[in-house]
C-alpha cells in the first residue's frame, strides 16, 4: 500500500497540531530547502507568560544576520549568543510547578546543548526526540536529502512522488495556494488536516490555570507527561 505523506517547514518546539500530523502519516518530511523567513514558526514559539499569567510570551531562536534573507532553513545559522540558557531557565521559571515539568525540560535540554550551529538541524533534533517521548515512531526525511526542484504545488508533487505517495495531508494553511488538481491528475489523493485544538488542563501545582491555546507542545507534555499522545489526538477529524 501506497504511504500517505504531509510535508512541513522544520518549526522550532512547535505546537500540538504539528505532532498530530507526524502522528497520521506514514512518511513526514522535513521541507528544510526553501527559504527562511522572519517572523514566522521556524525559529520561535510561545509559553505561558508567567506561572499564573493568562498572557504568552515568545521563545525566540537568534538567527545570524546574514541568514535572515534567501538562506534555506537547513543553511539558517544560529547566533552563538546565551539564548540557549536563556530559553532554559525561562522555561523552568514558568513550568516548574506543572506535574511533568521535569519530562519537558529534559526534551528542551535534549535539542538546546546539542552542538547544532544552523536552525534546520536544531529544530529537527527536538522533532525527533519528542516525538520518541510522546511514542509517535515515522519515517522522517529532510527534502534538501530528496533534492527535488520547484516552488509550492509543485515542490511538494515532486517530493510526494519521490516518495511514491498514494496520499499527501496538507497543513490548511497552504489551502490558498495549493493546486488540488494536479494531486488528482497524479494519482494521489489530497486531505487537509482540519484539526481542532483540543483544550486540556494546565496546572500551576495544584491550581489549575486558565486554558490558553497553541502553546508549544512542552506546555502539553509539562502538564500531562506521556498522556499527551492521547489528548493531541482528541483534535483529529472524526472521520479519520
Amino acid at each position: 500500500m501506497k504511504p500517505v505523506v504531509a510535508i512541513c517547514q522544520p518549526h522550532y518546539i512547535p505546537w500540538i497540531g504539528y505532532f498530530e500530523m507526524i502522528d497520521r502519516v506514514d512518511v513526514f518530511v522535513l521541507l528544510d530547502d526553501v527559504d527562511y523567513i522572519q517572523r514566522e514558526w521556524k525559529n520561535r514559539n510561545r509559553i505561558r507568560a508567567e506561572r499564573r499569567s493568562a498572557d504568552t510570551k515568545w521563545l525566540s531562536v537568534p538567527i545570524e544576520r546574514a541568514s535572515r534573507r534567501g538562506t534555506p532553513i537547513a543553511l539558517t545559522r544560529i547566533s552563538a549568543s546565551q539564548w540557549r540558557q536563556d530559553h532554559i531557565e525561562g522555561f523552568r521559571h514558568v513550568y516548574r510547578s506543572a506535574p511533568y515539568f521535569e519530562d519537558a525540560l529534559a526534551l528542551l535540554r535534549c535539542g538546546l546543548e546539542s552542538p547544532a550551529e544552523c536552525l534546520g538541524a536544531l529544530n529537527e533534533r527536538i522533532l525527533r526526540e519528542t516525538c520518541l517521548y510522546l511514542g509517535i515512531h515515522r519515517r522522517m526525511e529532510r527534502s534538501s536529502d530528496l533534492a527535488q526542484p520547484g516552488r509550492k504545488t509543485e515542490k511538494l508533487l515532486n517530493l510526494c512522488r519521490e516518495l511514491d505517495a498514494g496520499a499527501y495531508l496538507a497543513n490548511n494553511g497552504s489551502a490558498g495556494y495549493l493546486e488540488l488538481e494536479r494531486f488528482r491528475e497524479a494519482g494521489i489523493e489530497c486531505e487537509f488536516q482540519d484539526y481542532a485544538h483540543p483544550e486540556y488542563e494546565q496546572w500551576d501545582g495544584a491550581q489549575r490555570m486558565p486554558f490558553l491555546s497553541h502553546l508549544s507542545i512542552l506546555d502539553l507534555i509539562a502538564n500531562h507527561g506521556t498522556d499527551s499522545l492521547r489528548i493531541l489526538r482528541a483534535g483529529r477529524p472524526t472521520h479519520v
